[in-house]
């Protein structure tokens, strides 16, 4: 299984190629550089594995919610090696790679995930592990600006991602909330690789011409008046 990641929906650029059982990885902060940064990153990956493109078996796009440029950047360039590869696409939320990395190595079930969408907003989603450890949404991802509607009264849960530090100090301790050792703040292609692995194996990958970007926010200079 011959598989490439690549996630720059964040201000992280990261890339994961798996080849046989060996994994390369780059995840780099470097906020507005993605356009330069990534070809360039995708390309030692693969020079380095002794790899090329048409050695892969699919793409793993994280497509967000996140920055617009960074996602349409992702996408653009996993659609482009897909069409010269002649290989399928897997995308997948950005925020569920950050709740598997954040479930993963804080030893939870369960997760929120918060980040930033900017304009006094957020996105949140809920996450959880079933019987057989396959991450599963519990909601749908939101875009919403007021705090406390996902949360279940009585149930302990933790939080994770860029906006959890706000998010946690407008719930003001009105909930349970379990605290972790490790925040999850930008989705990391390793995980996003991980996910994909299960999707590909599910045989759910789709033709690169199939590839739509839900951006939950479609409005992106200002926010909808009522």
């Amino acid at each position: 299984m011959n598989l490439l990641a690549l996630d720059t929906s964040s201000a992280a650029c990261s890339v994961c190629l798996q080849i046989a059982h060996q994994e390369y990885s780059s995840h780099l902060i470097e906020p507005k550089s993605h356009t330069n940064t990534l070809l360039p990153t995708i390309q030692k990956l693969l020079e380095n594995s002794g790899a090329v493109i048409n050695d892969l078996d699919a793409i793993i796009l994280g497509v967000g919610p996140g920055s617009f440029v960074g996602t349409r950047i992702a996408a653009a360039v996993a659609q482009g090696i897909a069409f010269a590869g002649e290989i399928n696409l897997i995308p997948i939320s950005s925020m569920e790679a950050i709740a598997y990395e954040a479930m993963q190595k804080n030893n939870l079930e369960n997760i929120i995930v918060v980040q930033d969408a900017r304009m006094d907003e957020i996105f949140i989603g809920k996450y959880q592990l079933d019987n057989q450890k396959n991450l599963k949404t519990s909601t749908p991802i939101q875009l919403q600006s007021k705090f406390d509607k996902i949360i279940d009264n009585d149930l302990e849960i933790a939080v994770t991602g860029n906006a959890s530090n706000s998010y946690l100090e407008a719930l003001n301790g009105r909930f349970k909330i379990r605290p972790i050792k490790e925040n999850i703040i930008y989705p990391n292609a390793s995980f996003l690789l991980k996910l994909g692995k299960k999707y590909y194996s599910d045989d759910l990958s789709i033709k690169p011409e199939e590839l739509t970007i839900d951006y939950i926010r479609n409005k992106v200079a200002s926010k909808a008046t009522k």
